[in-house]
């Protein structure tokens, strides 16, 4: 039986991996104990489960849970009106995929939390899953799953564990399924990230291409993404970086198109 994050709210640091046992053959006190040693909760909080669930220990630890997730749901909906003025974008490029999702929170201490790079990270996977190309608004982000985890799921969960109003902005994702096709992207003001593949920033852009054969002026174009908010008609632009030649020169110049483009901001 396995028990989720939700149990985080009661103080627990990491998933439960709870082995079998049978309170029939077991004292109340080391039923106690036990499930003391498994979950790390107190003991106030354990005797109050078993008590509810006649002192079956596995019962106890569903009931645990779901009191977890209503506790999560009761804070989420209480902190939903607080202002969400920090934030981060959140960009995974993997060789069959390129996504970038964007979440707002609260403070700048809970946006370079792990658990709020978690959330960006799953929700990242959680569009590669779902395997359709575009962008999506917060409404389509969170009706998705990551591993047969409900997002919107996952995020009241970060909410009831961090104690502040996290606000899903959107996510964009492209499928890279011919070897023809590549992304390029860039990060402005860079949050460090012990997630793998997960970068992370204030500022995010990802930029597809076909034919690409220099990564340079993809990494160029994807940093003038970034450096303009008005992205409307981009390839009539000059380059930032050089404004002598405009962005459809450069696609003609080396013989490459852009497909598809996006820029997300947490500021």
């Amino acid at each position: 039986y396995y028990i989720t994050n939700n149990l985080r709210m009661f103080g627990r640091a990491r998933p439960l991996c709870v082995r079998m046992f049978s309170a029939a053959s077991t004292s109340n006190k080391q039923v106690l104990q036990r499930l003391r040693s498994e979950t790390g909760l107190p003991f106030i909080k354990i005797k109050e489960a078993l008590q509810e669930t006649d002192n079956n220990p596995v019962k106890a630890l569903q009931w645990l849970e779901e009191k977890a997730a209503e506790q999560n749901w009761a804070k989420a909906q209480k902190l939903s009106q607080r202002k969400t003025s920090h934030g981060l974008v959140g960009i995974v490029e993997e060789s069959d995929y390129a996504g970038m999702v964007v979440f707002n929170c609260e403070t700048e201490s809970v946006a370079k939390n792990e658990m709020f790079a978690s959330l960006l990270h799953r929700s990242v996977r959680a569009l590669q899953q779902n395997q359709t190309n575009g962008m999506f608004n917060s409404e389509h982000l969170l009706i998705m799953s990551v591993d047969d985890e409900a997002l919107r799921e996952i995020l009241t969960t970060t909410i009831g564990r961090l104690g502040e109003n996290i606000h899903a902005k959107g996510g964009f994702l492209y499928k890279i399924d011919q070897p023809n096709i590549s992304s390029s992207s860039y990060i402005h003001r860079r949050t460090a990230s012990d997630i793998s593949g997960l970068s992370l920033g204030s500022i995010g852009s990802l930029a597809i291409f076909e034919n690409l054969k220099n990564e340079s002026v993809g990494a160029a174009i994807a940093q003038h993404i970034v450096g303009t908010e008005n992205c409307e008609n981009l390839l009539d632009q000059p380059l930032l970086q050089d404004e002598s030649v405009t962005i459809s020169q450069l696609c003609k110049e080396h013989n490459f198109k852009i497909l598809d483009f996006c820029r997300f901001s947490a500021q």
